[in-house]
């Protein structure tokens, strides 16, 4: 593969030699603004995003763009790039999974929060033969790139030192410090001022908010050249600085984030120990878009099979300094430590009641409100809202969602993207959301609920009824009866263990496991033992 020099980085020539579409999975913070230039530049497949709201104003803002609430979903359409924006302890499974399907993927800083996980997406890259490209925005500003060209060309003589901060009040992470949240663009870039891997690393932080989470984040690096980098991460800072210094036997550079330049600071120390002074010149200025250059050179490399700026190779570098810096990246979040188990992208809002044992798996959203026993296995992309009530050992399978209403007694089964509505008669021009406007949905113990079906508001599924997929069930369902078709209707008899129980010859039979039910009426069926 060719990789693209730094003046066709930034040329403005290009010619796009196909329009190869992306998708981009996580449309928070950042990930509106990859949407955002991806559409600007005709270039945005679809999105996916597990938040409705989120959801609902991409929907406004981008009317013509596919909508998914999950990665299953966006994996069963035509693609052939994703950009992926979720919260770093994801990356790595994510990005596995679109690159074991063919894709080429750009994955937003920091690659991933593990090296070896980065090892193995390189390997896996490399197998599939696709592009593995990482969101180190500072490479494609064109100021660093002017530095670099000024280095290399000895504007300011032999360098000794690189100084960078990036301080603010800032957004505070819960899970990777401000090292591996803030500084991953800083390292990135001072390895490539460096042009070489650190000799040595020397890292000091600081926990003020959170326990083993640093706020404050002190690192240096030394060089076989001689030369060092200095590096000051913080997000609990009074002010806002983002600042770059060069420092040089002739001079130094100084480029300014906030106001988009780079002076020529013409001092030194002479031979003779005396300060030279020679005044200062900004050097290089103007408005850029960094955003739009880095999404340009992901689309070039995809269609042209060149290896990126910031391929994932460079990011295991990058890599190796932070865990030297930084060996603990992340802590595991509050709701890890309780008694049930909740995938780091999992949203629990404070108050929602979770039964001990019980595991809440990728995207869900439990509401403060809500109930959920012991032992339950929440699916992917689940949301359980307030007041919304799940027993015990339930499972609910991806895609579902437990409304204010709907009450799911002990060991209850949901599957894939079933539905359940409550209210009858919903309008969007004149709402009814109270509880008032609910009407109560009843699953009991043991009942089946099969992908695709819909649940009607307002009726009871009794104990161990079994609902066929994709049926719509519009009618109280008896005790183990099977109802199947839509309108959903009675096909049959099925025991709590799942046997087909055959009344043809007598009102009373045996499952497999020794129990008798007696068939009372066409309509009602009972266990004996």
């Amino acid at each position: 593969m060719n990789t693209l020099t730094r003046k066709e980085l930034f040329s403005e020539d290009r010619v796009d030699p196909r329009p190869m579409t992306v998708a981009t999975i996580g449309c928070g913070n950042w990930g509106k603004n990859i949407v955002k230039t991806l559409h600007q530049l005709g270039r945005l497949h679809s999105v996916v995003e597990s938040s409705p709201e989120l959801l609902a104003k991409l929907s406004a803002d981008y009317p013509d763009v596919p909508q998914y609430s999950s990665l299953d979903e966006l994996l069963a359409t035509d693609f052939e790039a994703a950009c992926v924006a979720t919260p770093a302890e994801t990356h790595f499974e994510i990005a596995k999974r679109l690159l074991e399907a063919g894709k080429h993927v750009f994955v937003e800083k920091p690659l991933v929060l593990e090296l070896a996980h980065a090892e193995e997406l390189v390997a896996l890259a490399r197998k599939q033969d696709r592009r593995l490209m990482v969101g180190h925005l500072l490479l494609y500003q064109p100021a660093l790139q002017f530095i670099k060209d000024s280095i290399e060309k000895g504007l300011i003589g032999e360098v000794h030192s690189f100084h960078q901060v990036r301080l603010n009040l800032g957004r505070v992470r819960s899970v990777e410090n401000v090292l591996w949240s803030l500084g991953v663009h800083d390292v990135a870039a001072l390895l490539f001022l460096a042009g070489s891997k650190p000799t040595e690393v020397v890292s000091v932080g600081q926990c003020a908010i959170q326990k083993e989470v640093e706020d404050d984040f002190h690192l240096h690096m030394k060089f076989a050249n001689g030369s060092q980098a200095h590096l000051h991460d913080s997000w609990l800072w009074p002010e806002l600085k983002r600042q770059l210094t060069v420092v040089g036997s002739k001079g130094m550079l100084v480029y300014d984030e906030v106001e988009q330049n780079v002076r020529l600071i013409k001092k030194s120390i002479d031979e003779k120990l005396g300060n030279v002074d020679q005044g200062s010149e900004i050097v290089f200025g103007g408005a850029s878009e960094p955003l739009k250059l880095e999404m340009q050179h992901f689309l070039d490399c995809c269609e042209e099979s060149r290896e990126p700026l910031t391929s994932a190779e460079s990011a295991i570098e990058v890599l190796r300094v932070l865990e030297k810096a930084s060996p603990r990246p992340s802590k595991q979040p509050a709701k890890m430590e309780k008694e049930f188990f909740a995938h780091e992208t999992a949203v629990i809002d404070e108050g929602a009641q979770i039964g001990k044992g019980t595991k809440v798996w990728h995207y869900s959203h439990v509401l403060g409100k809500a109930k959920i026993g012991e032992n339950c296995v929440i699916g992917q992309n689940v949301v359980v809202a307030n007041q919304g009530i799940v027993g015990n050992g339930v499972k609910i399978q991806n895609n579902v969602s437990i409304y204010e209403g709907v009450e799911l007694e002990d060991y209850v089964f949901c599957g894939p993207s079933m539905v359940f509505t409550n209210v009858r008669t919903p309008r969007s021009e004149f709402p009814r959301n109270t509880s008032a406007d609910y009407a109560k949905t009843l699953v009991k113990r043991g009942a089946s609920i099969g992908a695709n079906a819909t649940i009607v508001c307002g009726i009871t599924l009794n104990e161990c009824a079994f609902v066929a997929a994709g049926a719509v069930v519009t009618k109280d369902v008896p005790a183990y009866c099977i109802v199947a078709g839509n309108p959903a209707k009675p096909m049959g008899w099925m025991s709590a263990f799942g046997d087909i129980l055959d009344f043809s010859k007598s009102d009373v039979v045996e499952d497999s496991k020794g129990h008798k039910y007696q068939k009372v009426s066409d309509k009602e069926v009972v266990r004996l033992s």
